[in-house]
């Protein structure tokens, strides 16, 4: 397809400009990208990433925007957001088909509704479908992975990925690896009554209560083997250090909250963080926090 055919595959698809990833993320800073797309259709999505990728446009993908920080810097490329590329339907008893725009809160709710069980661990995590998918996210142990038969992918070709294929791991998937858009997601579900799906979301949500509150991307470090990253920092004396707008959680020191600064406050706390540990532990902290753009 030569570019104007490309160009005209996507007039459909809403953009706005000057997109602002200080009011798209859960650390409420950032600066902004030049223009974001948001499409409703695997056509559509499908069409803008051959559009960005045939021009060569830098290009981010975004979805609830819970495990990223953006550099205060203007970012020169595009954002393809898969907030409208969202809904769930029913393959078979045991089968859930997700877009990948799907939150936890949308898909819990359709769970709860249904009477289908197995994904409650999920609930509370401010997350998309297909951001879960790429970093094999879940909490108290259990990730996705557990749940996810297939991944549905656009490369260039509309590809399923089977579990296997994905090659999962801790926080890990192949498609971080690869150059691709995660379209949607097949997942296994169990069926069980309302009420009790109901009773395990709550019970889910209530423990997560105790997390810190305020801006922040969840953890921003990964475990080390059996070494919970909190404990490493607690034990490292630690929590309540600040940066500029930035400090250590005093209630879980793997959270760090910014209160009203800049990125750059709180990717030099990040970095002041790894760099104590390291000095007085021995222990190279690796983050789960994914940067966009140059910091």
């Amino acid at each position: 397809m030569d570019n104007n055919n490309l160009s005209n595959s996507i007039a459909e698809v809403k953009f706005v400009k000057d997109f602002s990833f200080a009011k798209n993320t859960t650390y409420s800073c950032g600066g902004t990208a030049g223009i974001a797309y948001f499409p409703d259709s695997i056509k559509q999505a499908t069409a803008v990433y051959d559009y960005l990728n045939r021009s060569g446009t830098k290009t981010v993908i975004l979805g609830c925007g819970s495990n990223v920080l953006a550099s205060d810097k203007y970012f020169d490329g595009a954002v393809i957001s898969t907030r409208h590329l969202n809904g769930i339907s029913q393959v078979s008893n045991n089968l859930l088909f997700c877009y990948a725009g799907t939150t936890v809160a949308e898909l819990l709710k359709f769970c709860a509704d249904s009477g289908f069980s197995g994904l409650e661990y999920l609930a509370g995590i401010p997350a998309t479908v297909g951001g879960l998918a790429l970093m094999n996210g879940g909490s108290g142990g259990i990730y996705i992975d557990n749940n996810i038969v297939n991944v549905l992918l656009y490369d260039g070709t509309v590809r399923s990925f089977s579990n296997k294929k994905c090659k999962f791991g801790y926080k890990y998937s192949i498609m971080r690896d690869i150059n691709c858009l995660i379209l949607g997601v097949e997942l296994k579900i169990y069926p069980q009554s309302s009420e009790k799906v109901r009773e395990n979301i709550s019970k889910y949500i209530n423990s997560r209560k105790h997390l810190p509150k305020g801006a922040s991307c969840g953890c921003v470090f990964k475990n080390k083997g059996n070494l919970s990253a909190g404990k490493i920092i607690e034990e490292s004396g630690l929590k309540g250090l600040t940066y500029g707008g930035a400090c250590v959680s005093s209630e879980h020191a793997n959270f760090l909250i910014n209160n009203g600064g800049p990125s750059s406050d709180v990717y030099s706390l990040i970095k002041t963080v790894k760099k104590s540990v390291f000095e007085r532990t021995g222990i190279m902290l690796e983050e789960e926090v994914v940067y966009i753009g140059d910091f």
